[in-house]
Order: C-alpha cells, then sequence, then structure tokens
C-alpha cells in the first residue's frame, strides 16, 4: 500500500467525487428545504464534515472550492452591515489545517523561492504591527491585526497546493481552471448587475462613487465591495482569456474560443464599471508583455478580440449617454492635462505623495518599521487619515524599509522563477509562466496607483495558481529525468 494510501485508510471505501457530490445535494437542502434553524445547523454541520473528508482525499478539491469561494463569494454580515464580515472561505479555513495534518505523512512541502520570498514579506510586515498599536491605538491596532492574518492564510493555501501534488494530473486538475474562469464570470456578472440594478442586499461599500448631473452613483464593486480589487480580479482573467484568445492556445485554459470570446466580453464590461483605470493599467501591460514573450498575433483574431473588448463601449451611450460622458470627460480627456497638470490626471495623488514625502522627512525614523500594516487609512497620527494610492509608498510608510524590500524581494523572486517557465518546453507551462510573469508586471503597474497587495483575497488567488503552475513545472522535469533526459524548470 502507497504512503498516500496508507494516509488515508479509513476513506478508501469512498471515493471524493462521491463525498463532494453528497455534500453538495446536503448542501442544497439547507439552503432550500431546512425548516428550521436547528435542522439547518444539523445539515449544515454534515455537509461541513463531508467536503472535509473529501478533501483530506483529495485536497485540490479543497483548493477549488475556496478560491472559487474568494472569487464569486460575499462576506455576511449576521449584526450590522459596519460590524465584523464572516468569509465564508474563512469558515474552511480549519478544514485546510486538517489536511495539512492528515496528509503530511505524504505531503511534498516545497519551501521554495517564492513560498520563502513572501514568508519574508509577511513577516516583516507582521513586525510592524506593534506600532499600530502605539501609534493608534488597539481598535486600529485590531483591525490590523485581522486583515494581516486574512493575508497570511495565502499560505496554507499555498502549502496545499504544493504539498498535495499528484504524480499524475488528474480529472480534477483538468477542470480546475475553466472552474476558476466560471467562478471570475460569475463574479463578473454580479458586479455588473449591482452597478446597473443595485442588489438590496445589506453591506457596507467603499466611498467609490461617480457625480453625474442627474444624482451619484456607486462604482461596481461586485462581491468585494470595493471596486479596485474587483477590478483587479476581473482583469486577472481578462487578461488569461485575451492571451490564451490572441495566442490560439485555448488548450492551456481548456476553453473553446466561442467562451473565451463571451468571458472577454463579460470581463471587460466588469472592469469597465469599475471605473478603476490602475486596472486596466495593469491589464494591458500584461497583454503587451504577454504579446511580446511569445510572438505575433493573427489579424483575425485581433480583430475579434477588439470587437469584444469595445462591445461594452458600443452599449454604454445607448444605456447612459450621462455616463458616457463622465467616462470620455472624467476617465480619459483628463489624460490631454497630463503634461500640464498631471495632479488632475492622476486625481490629486501627487500632492499626497508630496505629503507622504514631508512625513518620512520629518520624522525619518518611520523609514524603520513604519506606522504599522494597514493603518493609514484608520490612523489619526497625521490629524487625519492617509490614502497613498499607491502600494510601494504605503509599503514604505505603513512598514518601513525592511516591508518593502522583502515586497521587492518577491517581485524579484517571482520574476525570476517564471521567467525560465515561460520558457517551458510544455506549451502549457510556457503559457501559464508567461501570462503570470507578464501579469505581475502588470501588477506593478498597478500597484504605483492603488495598494494591490493589500488585496489577500486576490493575493490568495494569485499564489494558489503560481503554486499549481510550478507543480507542473516539476512534474514535467520529473518526467524528463525518468525518460533520461534532463529535466529544466
Amino acid at each position: 500500500m502507497s504512503r498516500e494510501a496508507k494516509a488515508i485508510t479509513g476513506l478508501n471505501g469512498w471515493s471524493w467525487v462521491a463525498l463532494a457530490t453528497v455534500t453538495a445535494l446536503i448542501s442544497g437542502l439547507t439552503i432550500v428545504l431546512a425548516p428550521s434553524a436547528a435542522v439547518a445547523i444539523a445539515l449544515g454541520a454534515t455537509a461541513y464534515l463531508l467536503l472535509a473528508l473529501a478533501s483530506i482525499k483529495e485536497p485540490l478539491l479543497y483548493v477549488t472550492v475556496f478560491l472559487g469561494g474568494l472569487i464569486a463569494l460575499p462576506p455576511i454580515y449576521l449584526e450590522r452591515p459596519g460590524a465584523v464580515p464572516i468569509y465564508p472561505t474563512t469558515l474552511l479555513l480549519p478544514i485546510g489545517a486538517g489536511i495539512v495534518v492528515c496528509r503530511l505523512p505524504d505531503f511534498k512541502l516545497r519551501f521554495d523561492p517564492v513560498a520563502g520570498a513572501f514568508t519574508c514579506f509577511l513577516l516583516f510586515t507582521g513586525i510592524s504591527l506593534p506600532f499600530v498599536w502605539i501609534f493608534s491605538g488597539s481598535h486600529v491596532g485590531w483591525d490590523s491585526l485581522l486583515r494581516w492574518l486574512m493575508l497570511a492564510q495565502v499560505i496554507l493555501i499555498y502549502a496545499i497546493v504544493r504539498g498535495g501534488m499528484r504524480a499524475e494530473e488528474t480529472r480534477l486538475e483538468t477542470r480546475l481552471m475553466p472552474a476558476l474562469f466560471a467562478a471570475a464570470a460569475a463574479s463578473a456578472i454580479y458586479g455588473v448587475i449591482d452597478f446597473v440594478w443595485p442588489i438590496p442586499i445589506p453591506h457596507p461599500a467603499a466611498d467609490q462613487l461617480i457625480w453625474l448631473g442627474s444624482g451619484i452613483i456607486r462604482r461596481a464593486q461586485g462581491v468585494f465591495f470595493e471596486a479596485s480589487s474587483f477590478a483587479n480580479m476581473c482583469g486577472f482573467f481578462l487578461a488569461a482569456a485575451a492571451a490564451a484568445f490572441l495566442t490560439g492556445k485555448e488548450r492551456a485554459v481548456r476553453l473553446s474560443k466561442a467562451w473565451l470570446l463571451a468571458l472577454i466580453a463579460v470581463l471587460t464590461l466588469a472592469v469597465f464599471v469599475s471605473f478603476s483605470r490602475s486596472a486596466w493599467g495593469c491589464v494591458l501591460t500584461t497583454i503587451l508583455v504577454f504579446g511580446a514573450l511569445f510572438g505575433r498575433v493573427r489579424a483575425g483574431r485581433l480583430a475579434w478580440f477588439l470587437f469584444a473588448l469595445c462591445l461594452p463601449l458600443f452599449l454604454l451611450p445607448f444605456y447612459s449617454p450621462e455616463l458616457w460622458n463622465y467616462f470620455l470627460i472624467n476617465r480619459v480627456g483628463h489624460f490631454a492635462q497630463i503634461f500640464t497638470d498631471p495632479n488632475l490626471v492622476s486625481s490629486g495623488r501627487i500632492d499626497t505623495w508630496r505629503r507622504i514625502a514631508g512625513v518620512l522627512q520629518e520624522h525619518p525614523h518611520y523609514f524603520i518599521f513604519g506606522v504599522g500594516y494597514k493603518s493609514l487609512p484608520r490612523t489619526r497620527l497625521f490629524h487625519q487619515p492617509i490614502i497613498t494610492d499607491n502600494g510601494f509608498l504605503n509599503l514604505l510608510l505603513e512598514t518601513g524599509i525592511a516591508g518593502l524590500f522583502s515586497f521587492v524581494l518577491f517581485l524579484s523572486v517571482t520574476f525570476r522563477a517564471f521567467w525560465r517557465l515561460a520558457h517551458s518546453s510544455s506549451i502549457k507551462t510556457a503559457f501559464w509562466g508567461g501570462l503570470l510573469f507578464s501579469f505581475w508586471c502588470g501588477e506593478c503597474v498597478q500597484l504605483m496607483a492603488a495598494d494591490a497587495y493589500t488585496y489577500w483575497r486576490n493575493m490568495a488567488v494569485f499564489l494558489a495558481l503560481m503554486g499549481i503552475v510550478m507543480n507542473w513545472a516539476e512534474r514535467e522535469q520529473a518526467g524528463s529525468q525518468i525518460g533520461g533526459v534532463p529535466g529544466r524548470l
């Protein structure tokens, strides 16, 4: 009996597919038919237990459910919109810990350079947390600690992805990417519908508004309840779909050309109604860098891509001429003044950056450990909150030079690793390696205008996908070595 089989002896009578199917059925009964709270709790607990058993048997099932939940499920507010939210995926963390404990004998845990660099980043941002209590008080301190813990759970998911790699590709693994694209499409559609016809679910919303002559409307925020993180997530899958369609690598994402075109149109609309220019900077940079890596694009595919990309722009004037004028004047027209009034084009960011430079000049000790992770929007240390609108400056002021350096280290390790994978002999590994390399180039552009490293839901998805692609490369390397040909990542 293999080590893997010994680790899950008690589950040999059931396949993970059967367990997952029963879990889904019981979850549906819990939602639809539960006549009372007690029955609902009993059914929910049963479904949770079955999901745990299925996940221990097949860790990739847990990863798929967890990432799908991060992409498509909103947090729950039990008491009031201002209360601490409950994220459905947070309830799954005990299952993740159970997977690591139960499968540890046969897990192939890899503390690779990406994991090491990201752990270093977490360590140095965590070191800054005591300063939140010192400078901003316990209320802000607890809030910052909670946000840091949400980011830190990325390590658990990454460990399950890397440690649970199978020697051969499984059916679930082949369906992982289509499942994540489906979750992204569902998230995008919800965000668009909520933008056009606000869904009456009580929740807090970020103060991200559009001022029109007829009134004020909220930018699309989707299940993230924040426009930039929503656009960042949709933008990643938009770039992935565009890269696959333009280069004819549909097999790398296991989606047909028709589905990719539909995804491009839906995700484009979602990013568009979020009105996040930094997200568009990320998307366009990703596509351009990916195109430079993989060469020419056929004219026919480019024409269809541009049609799907511009379709929302064609429809917007018919839906709302006023919103279309806002887009042309406030979002596009201001770029004509980038040299005469760059502060206006950047929505006042340059004034904010000058203020931060002044703070660091007056208080050079903040260069060491900063004022504390994720505290600037809520601290009264500077008499009013500071929204830096720049991820690198935000890291410097909140976590000091050590936090900024650790993140730059993570970026450099990521670029080096996925540049190598982009040149793999495997079409799938080369595609995703090149895409992730290109995406982090785009993410650096977005970081110039947003603290995207704090989008913990997005970071969990991105790091998990990075781990999956590294698994593919290691599997191919092992196969090459067995066949007598030296493997190369």
